[in-house]
């Protein structure tokens, strides 16, 4: 992970980093200046549907109003179609798309603004879109302008007064405010990893950010603050233990899968009652405690339970104390997967992935996650979720059978559906089923409790946990972009080929195995996942010395790193070595290099998780991997530096 934190400051339409570690190379082609005019992001005629409500955090779905021809209400939903670079107007009235409007990259997620203007997250181009509606919904939106981002823009979130736009990045994992009238940034600051969805607080001065791994929540002062430290940050610790009988003291659970975020808003008298509360839907995991081998992944049965940590926002501490543990075998039926969510007059709604459902919960529980009141099964893929409150419905967009739910909340009706169709060659049949196996939950024959591939890699990463497992303690390695040239596989590089290795872990799950037309479908969706694309910030030339001195050192016999990651092998010489390890379970011949592609962003690491830090790799000595210790505190930050980029 890198430490640094970036300080940024923009004049003009010029970016100056001031401080930080942006990584050079795999960055897209500049498609647009980092801050545009002021009219080129403005509205140009006015009118058109409007922001439905009081939404201001995004998803894959957003809803707006527009007015018909004879005033009365008509709701559209905008839908972010991650599969190809469109964005989709659907009639959710009649049930039908209306509109498709092309896009300069693949969105991810969607807001609408205060003003009507259509603000689109293009994840793998490291931009951010704004559109303008026209007078009627059915036709396509009129791009404004493509604004620059860090690296992965994900979620977006208004200030309760509209004034600013707050954006999240993966990869960058930053949170960068935005004028909302201009897109003219305003700050930046550097978070922990892998944030996602934000939501800011009624008095618009602190915004809450989720993070996929880790079991956190940032928050963020919006307000100037200190000269020192003008926007702090803090961290709200999610970790909860389990209630066993058995045990006076269990331990924190560690936790994964927060990809979603909710704040109460408005929603009617119940709703008012619990203004203070943020919803953080994720996975509460035991992976085992680190001493050796288990039976399975992890030392717990079950290792994995959906959890809704309930945070208060005022105090900014978690209410969530304890999490109760569900009989074995309900991996099968529970939320292993969350990924969007949304509040209503005291209820809080979750897609799950996997169980392909969206479940209603009690909101006023204090355990939400076991006081389900409602599912809807849906097509495969629930992704993006928007609430409707006056229409009591929520409309659902599964992004893997490409078809969009509308849901009665309120009554048993079935969903209505609408098959959404492609627009371009978007991905091919065999790594969209792959797609499917990946985060298919409750498949004997991937593992014996019902987990998914995507339990440990989340969006094809990794969980950041290390797992007691039967080979011995591991870490979870990142998939994405790490795949191709690098074989053998396997920490201890025991497998040829993606599909030995495959097959080698559903035995380890306990997992009866795939045929081979659906093992090849999940070699073909685990090796096509696209890998993490780096924003193109020009380095200062005092950043750009210190990476080439570290350049000079990983290639030196000084520190001997090149000799085992090979830069031409994609860092990695495909052989074991031993590292000295302190582990009985260890293998005498030691573990597989492994790749040392985006290596900054995958913490902790070696293969027991041992080191938290890329520096605390350095200048560990209880391991035999090159001779860093030998380095300097100043040629150790070149050598991370270094690292950093690739």
């Amino acid at each position: 992970m890198r430490q640094m934190r970036n300080a940024v400051l923009w004049v003009g339409s010029c970016t100056f980093v001031l401080s930080g570690c942006a990584r050079a190379g795999r960055a897209p082609a500049p498609i647009a200046n980092s801050v545009p005019s002021a009219h080129v992001c403005a509205r140009a005629h006015g009118g058109g549907a409007q922001r439905l409500g009081t939404a201001r955090a995004s998803s894959a779905v957003a809803l707006a109003q527009a007015r018909g021809s004879n005033g009365e209400r008509r709701v559209i939903a905008y839908v972010a179609d991650a599969d190809e670079p469109t964005l989709r107007t659907v009639d959710v009235d009649a049930h039908k798309e209306i509109a498709a409007t092309k896009l300069k990259g693949r969105p991810e997620q969607v807001l609408v603004l205060a003003d009507g203007r259509v603000a689109v997250t293009l994840r793998g181009s490291n931009a951010l879109e704004v559109l303008e509606p026209a007078a009627q919904p059915g036709t396509a939106l009129e791009s404004r302008c493509v604004v620059d981002t860090p690296a992965e823009p994900i979620a977006l979130a208004s200030t309760p007064d509209d004034a600013t736009l707050l954006l999240t990045a993966g990869w960058g994992h930053a949170l960068r405010a935005l004028d909302a009238q201009t897109l003219a940034p305003k700050f930046e600051v550097s978070l922990a990893r892998d944030p996602r969805s934000v939501v800011v607080s009624d008095d618009g001065t602190r915004a809450f950010v989720a993070h996929v791994v880790e079991a956190r929540v940032s928050v963020v002062d919006l307000a100037e603050g200190s000269s020192t430290e003008p926007h702090a940050v803090r961290q709200v610790d999610l970790r909860a233990r389990a209630s066993m009988d058995d045990e006076s003291e269990p331990s924190l659970r560690r936790g994964c899968q927060g990809f979603a975020l909710v704040k109460v808003e408005g929603g009617g008298e119940r709703g008012a009652k619990m203004v203070d509360r943020i919803f953080a839907p994720m996975v509460s995991v035991n992976p085992g405690d680190g001493s050796g081998e288990s039976e399975g992944y992890g030392s717990e049965s079950p290792s994995e339970v959906g959890e809704v940590a309930v945070l208060d926002a005022s105090a900014e501490r978690a209410l969530t104390r304890l999490v109760r543990l569900p009989s074995s075998g309900t991996a099968r039926t529970e939320c292993l997967l969350p990924r969007a969510a949304a509040y209503d007059d005291g209820s809080l709604y979750v897609t799950c992935l996997g169980i392909d459902a969206l479940v209603k919960l009690d909101a006023r529980s204090l355990d939400p996650a076991r006081a389900e009141v409602k599912r809807w099964h849906l097509a495969a893929g629930p992704v993006g979720l928007a609430i409707d409150h006056e229409g009591q419905r929520a409309v659902v967009w599964s992004q893997f059978d490409r078809e969009v739910a509308f849901v009665s909340t309120e009554s048993d009706a079935p969903p209505a559906r609408l098959a959404v169709a492609r627009q371009s060659d978007g991905i091919t049949a065999n790594v969209a089923l792959g797609r499917r196996l990946f985060h298919q939950m409750g498949d004997s024959r991937i593992s014996a409790d019902g987990r998914a591939c995507a339990s440990c890699h989340p969006d094809g990463r990794e969980d950041a946990l290390t797992w007691s497992t039967p080979d011995g303690v591991r870490q979870t390695p990142m998939l994405a972009g790490r795949i191709a040239e690098t074989a053998p596989y396997g920490w201890l590089g025991s497998s040829a080929k993606v599909e030995e290795h495959l097959k080698k872990t559903f035995e380890r799950l306990g997992g009866d195995g795939l045929p081979e037309t659906e093992l090849s479908a999940l070699v073909d969706y685990v090796t096509s996942m696209a890998p993490p694309v780096e924003r193109a910030v020009p380095p200062t030339a005092e950043r750009k010395e210190l990476v080439a001195r570290g350049h000079v050192l990983f290639e030196s016999t000084a520190t001997a790193c090149s000799t085992c990651h090979d830069a031409s092998h994609s860092f990695s010489d495909g052989l074991r070595h031993q590292v000295t390890t302190q582990r009985n379970s260890d293998p005498a011949d030691g573990f597989d290099t492994p790749s040392l592609r985006f290596v900054a962003g995958t913490a902790p690491y070696f293969h027991d998780g041992r080191y938290k830090t890329l520096d605390d790799v350095l200048t560990a000595p209880d391991h035999a991997m090159g001779q860093s210790t030998r380095l300097s505190r100043q040629d150790r930050a070149a050598l991370v530096a270094y690292l950093e980029t690739l």
